[in-house]
C-alpha cells in the first residue's frame, strides 16, 4: 500500500518517463533509421540524444522558476491569451499521440497476438485498460511502473545477449556513405521519439524535489538512448540495413528469430510481448492525463479541492476522441501520412517552440511588448500546428503441424489455402520446425519470391523455421512412419544437435526473407532425400544474393562451412589412402588488389590429425594437399558457376570500400572478376 499524497519520487519519475520513451520508439524507429540513413543509423542515434540533452538544458531553468502548474505557468509568463493558446496547442498534441498510440497498440497486439480477433475488440479493451490506469491517479501508475521497472528491463537485455548470437558484424559496414543530410533527418527522427521527454514539465506539481525531476529527465533520455543504439546495432546486424529498412515491427520480429533449445518454444516474440504492452501503455496513460490534465486548466477548472477528481473525470472524457481517432488511423493510410507530416512539421516543433518561447519572456523580464510578442508567436504556432496535418478456433480445433511442405504452383495463394484447409482442423504454425520446397519451387525465382512475400504477410510461420529441400516432399514426410515422430522434429534435432556444422549455417525462413532485401549472402539450403528409411542431406541448393544458383555436393558446401568457422571438424580424403580430420578452423577473410588482380585471401589456421594413411607423406606435403584441393574446388565453383565459397561478398563493405561501390551497382560481375586464394596452416596434433 502506499499513500495517496499525489506525489513521486525521482526514481518514479525516471521510470515512469522511460517507459514512455521506449515503446514507439523501439517499434517504429529502427525501420526509420535503416530506411532514412542505414548503416550510419547508430550515429543518427547519438546525435538525436544529444540534441535532446540540450533541449533538457532549455528545460531546466523552466522547471526550476515553476511554482504553479504548467498551464498556470503559461498564463503567468505569457498573458492568459497566449498562455490559453499554448495550453490549446498541448491538448491537441497529447489527443492526438493518444489517438495514435492507441492504434498501434491494437495493431501490434492483432499482429503479434490475437491475429484472428476483431480491431474494435481490442481497441475497446486497450481503452478501458487506459481509463482504469488514468482513474488510478499518476503516483498509481508511476508506483506500478516502479515495480514492473526490472521485471521488464532484465528479460530484455537478457533477449539482447541471447540476440547477439544471430549477429553478423559483417552487416554494420561501410559506415558513413549517407551523408551529412541524411544523418541530420536521421537524428531529427530520434529526437521526435525522445520528445514527450517534454512531460517533466507537467509533473512539477507533482515531484516534492525539482532537482530530481531533471535528473531523471535526464537519466531516462540517456538510458533510452543507450537502448535504442543497442537495439539498432543488434537489428542491423541480424537482418541488414536492406531488410530492416522494410520490416514493420522489427524489435517483435527479433524476438522470433532467436533461436531456443528444446523445440518447443518457437515464437518468444509472443513471450516477450509484455515489454511493448507496458511501454505502450504508459505512453497511452500518459498522453491521455496531460490532455485532460491540460484540458482542465483551459476549461478554468484545475483549482480548488476537487481539481484532481476534475482532472481524472475530463481524462476520462478524452477517451472517445482517442477512439475516434485510433479507428480513423486503422481504416485510413493517408491518415497515417498525416499525422506523421504533423509529428515532423507541428507538433515536434511545437514542443521546442514553447519552451524557447518562454525563456526568451524571461529574457526580457516579462514586460508587456515581449508578452504581446509571445501572443502573436503562439497564435502563429498554434496555428502551423492546426493545419499540419472474432472467430478464433479453440485449442481442441486446432492442429500443430512440426513440418509443411510448399509445392510449385500456378497460383501460390491458392495452393497455400488449399494446403492450410485440407483437413477439418485448423492449422498452428507457431511450432512449425521445417518448411519443405520442392526443388522445381526454389528454382523457379518468381513463385519462390511470391511464397516468400505471401509468407512474410502472414506471419504465420515462425521465422526461425528451417527452409529444407526435397524433390517430393509427400515422400520425405511420409517416413514419419518409420521415424516414430514427425520428419520436422528429427530433422530439427539433426541439425541442431547431431550436426558437425554450425546450426546458423541451415538457412532459416527470416534469413530467406532478409536476403530477398540484402542481397549479400551466399546459402546453402540442404536438400534432403531417403536414404536407408531416413532424411539425410545429400547435397545443399544455393541461393547466391536471393536468386537460386544450382546445386553442390556436401564435400562443397563443407568447404564453405570451413572457411567460415562454421565446422566443428571436417574429415578430408586427400586421396584414396589417406584421410585427415581438420578443427578448430579460424579464417580471417581479406581483399588484395595488388598486381591488377583482385583476390580474396583466405588464410586458415586450424588444428589436424591423421585418421587414415597408408602412404609415408609428411606434414608439409599433407599441408600442400589440403590447401591445393580447396583451391582447386573453389576455383572450379567460381569459374564455372559462379559460387563463392567465402561469401566473401557479406564482408566486403567493411573491408574494401572502393570494391563495395564497384560492385553494388552490378553484383552479378562480382564473381567474373575476382579469385579466390586459400592460406592453410595446419598445427598437426597427431601424425
Amino acid at each position: 500500500m502506499f499513500a495517496e499524497n499525489h506525489k513521486i519520487s525521482g526514481r518514479q519519475t525516471f521510470r515512469l518517463l522511460t517507459f514512455d520513451l521506449l515503446g514507439a520508439g523501439t517499434l517504429l524507429l529502427p525501420t526509420v533509421l535503416a530506411k532514412v540513413a542505414g548503416r550510419d543509423g547508430i550515429f543518427c542515434i547519438v546525435l538525436g540524444v544529444a540534441a535532446a540533452l540540450v533541449y533538457l538544458r532549455l528545460l531546466a531553468p523552466l522547471v526550476r522558476d515553476m511554482e504553479e502548474a504548467f498551464p498556470l505557468y503559461l498564463e503567468r509568463k505569457l498573458g492568459k491569451v497566449c498562455g490559453k493558446l499554448c495550453a490549446a496547442g498541448y491538448v491537441l498534441y497529447f489527443v492526438l499521440l493518444a489517438g495514435y498510440v492507441a492504434y498501434l497498440f491494437s495493431d501490434v497486439v492483432l499482429k503479434s497476438l490475437l491475429r484472428e480477433e476483431s480491431f474494435w475488440l481490442v481497441l475497446i479493451l486497450v481503452l478501458l485498460l487506459a481509463g482504469y490506469g488514468v482513474w488510478g491517479g499518476i503516483e498509481g501508475r508511476a508506483r506500478a511502473y516502479e515495480l514492473l521497472f526490472w521485471f521488464l528491463m532484465v528479460p530484455l537485455f537478457a533477449m539482447f545477449v541471447f540476440a547477439t548470437d544471430e549477429v553478423q558484424t559483417d552487416y554494420w559496414a561501410p559506415i558513413f556513405t549517407e551523408g551529412a543530410g541524411r544523418a541530420a533527418l536521421g537524428a531529427y527522427c530520434v529526437f521526435m521519439c525522445l520528445a514527450p521527454v517534454s512531460l517533466l514539465l507537467f509533473l512539477g506539481g507533482y515531484v516534492e524535489k525539482r532537482t530530481a525531476l531533471l535528473h531523471a529527465g535526464c537519466g531516462a533520455v540517456v538510458f533510452t538512448g543507450v537502448v535504442y543504439a543497442a537495439l539498432y546495432l543488434i537489428l542491423l546486424g541480424i537482418f541488414g540495413a536492406g531488410a530492416l529498412g522494410e520490416m514493420e515491427f522489427p524489435a517483435i520480429t527479433m524476438m522470433s528469430t532467436v533461436q531456443t533449445y528444446g523445440g518447443f518454444l518457437k515464437r518468444t516474440d509472443a513471450f516477450m510481448f509484455g515489454i511493448w504492452f507496458f511501454t505502450l501503455y504508459a505512453l497511452l496513460n500518459g498522453s491521455v492525463f496531460y490532455g485532460g490534465y491540460c484540458l482542465t486548466h483551459l476549461l478554468g477548472l484545475g483549482s480548488g479541492k476537487d481539481a484532481r477528481e476534475r482532472e481524472r473525470r475530463i481524462s476520462i472524457g478524452v477517451l472517445p476522441a482517442v477512439l475516434i481517432l485510433a479507428l480513423v488511423f486503422y481504416q485510413s493510410a493517408s491518415a497515417l501520412r498525416w499525422f506523421e507530416l504533423f509529428l515532423w512539421y507541428a507538433g515536434t516543433p511545437f514542443l521546442v517552440a514553447v519552451p524557447l518561447l518562454l525563456r526568451l519572456v524571461s529574457i526580457f523580464k516579462g514586460s508587456k511588448a515581449a508578452k504581446r510578442m509571445a501572443a502573436v508567436i503562439a497564435f502563429v504556432i498554434l496555428s502551423g500546428t492546426v493545419c499540419g496535418g472474432c472467430g478464433t478456433a479453440e485449442l481442441e480445433d486446432r492442429s500443430f503441424p512440426a513440418e509443411l511442405a510448399v509445392k510449385e504452383a500456378q497460383n501460390i495463394s491458392e495452393a497455400w489455402l488449399a494446403a492450410e484447409y485440407e483437413d477439418n482442423s485448423r492449422p498452428d504454425y507457431n511450432h512449425l520446425k521445417v518448411l519443405f520446397l520442392e526443388r522445381a519451387l526454389l528454382e523457379n525465382e518468381a513463385q519462390t519470391e511470391e511464397l516468400l512475400d505471401l509468407l512474410e504477410q502472414k506471419n504465420d510461420v515462425p521465422r526461425n523455421t528451417y527452409v529444407v529441400a526435397v524433390e517430393d516432399a509427400e515422400q520425405i514426410m511420409g517416413l514419419s512412419e518409420t521415424l516414430g515422430e514427425s520428419v520436422g522434429t528429427y530433422l530439427e534435432k539433426q541439425f541442431e544437435t547431431v550436426s558437425e556444422i554450425d546450426k546458423r549455417m541451415y538457412p532459416t525462413l527470416g534469413v530467406l526473407y532478409q536476403e530477398q532485401e540484402n542481397r549479400q549472402e551466399t546459402l546453402f539450403i540442404p536438400f534432403v532425400a531417403e536414404e536407408e528409411g531416413k532424411p539425410k542431406v545429400t547435397e545443399y541448393c544455393v541461393w547466391k544474393r536471393g536468386k537460386n544458383a544450382g546445386t553442390v555436393g556436401c564435400a562443397e558446401a563443407k568447404i564453405s562451412f570451413f572457411i567460415q568457422n562454421k565446422l566443428e571438424s571436417y574429415l578430408l580424403s586427400v586421396d584414396e589412402d589417406t584421410v585427415l580430420e581438420l578443427s578448430g578452423a579460424r579464417s580471417r577473410i581479406s581483399f588484395d588488389g595488388k598486381g591488377g588482380r583482385r583476390q580474396i585471401l583466405a588464410e586458415i589456421c586450424c588444428s589436424g590429425s591423421v585418421v587414415n594413411q597408408n602412404g609415408q607423406a609428411s606434414e608439409e606435403e599433407l599441408t600442400d594437399a589440403v590447401t591445393a584441393y580447396l583451391n582447386e574446388t573453389a576455383a572450379g565453383l567460381l569459374r564455372g558457376r559462379g559460387i563463392d565459397l567465402t561469401n566473401s561478398y557479406r564482408k566486403l563493405g567493411g573491408a574494401n570500400r572502393d570494391w563495395y561501390f564497384a560492385y553494388q551497382s552490378a553484383p552479378d560481375t562480382y564473381e567474373s572478376s575476382v579469385e579466390i586464394v586459400c592460406d592453410l596452416q595446419i598445427d598437426w596434433m597427431k601424425f
